[in-house]
């Protein structure tokens, strides 16, 4: 789906479709978008690594959980991430322009945090750290830090809200599912 909806977005005639039905802008009242928007990358980097986060974490849930259970924390910590978002960016709009979302960041980030929950001593090799080896229980905290500083510092690069939001929804369901 997901690389169907970003060959969607390199048709130049289909933009305006696409930012109407498959990009959440805040202030719009087409909640359908909260889901679409979970589908939807602009840019090969920003696919490329949800994709890689699905690919490495998303068999090990599936695994776990099963393929109902996974699909449906899938599309919960997707949606939940871009609820949280939305509100968050209505809430401080005063202080931060709103801007469009669009994604599959928060569920991944959901993703990573079961995987962590369940198997915190595993490792992983983070992109810009190829060759360093961080568990996952420590990986977790530091990656929540960050979106943390960027909610406090005010960068705009990602959706913080989205990604602590996914990281919530996987810990609470991986604890209490």
């Amino acid at each position: 789906i997901n690389l169907v909806v970003f060959g969607f977005w390199q048709v130049r005639s289909l933009k305006p479709f696409m930012n109407r039905w498959f990009l959440h802008h805040p202030g719009s009242p087409r909640s359908i978008t909260l889901l679409t928007s979970c589908f939807s990358h602009q840019e090969v980097m920003h696919l490329g690594m949800n994709m890689l986060g699905l690919w490495s974490f998303g068999g090990i849930l599936h695994d776990y959980l099963g393929r109902e259970q996974f699909l449906a924390l899938y599309l919960t910590m997707g949606v939940g991430a871009n609820v949280a978002s939305h509100i968050f960016s209505l809430a401080f709009r005063n202080s931060r322009p709103l801007m469009p979302s669009l994604g599959a960041s928060g569920a991944i980030y959901g993703l990573l945090a079961g995987t962590a929950f369940l198997y915190p001593h595993s490792s992983v090799s983070l992109i810009f750290l190829p060759f360093v080896p961080i568990k996952l229980g420590y990986a977790l905290p530091a990656l929540m830090s960050f979106d943390l500083a960027g909610i406090l510092f005010k960068w705009r690069m990602f959706d913080h809200y989205a990604h602590l939001a996914g990281a919530g929804l996987g810990l609470g369901y991986t604890c209490w599912g």
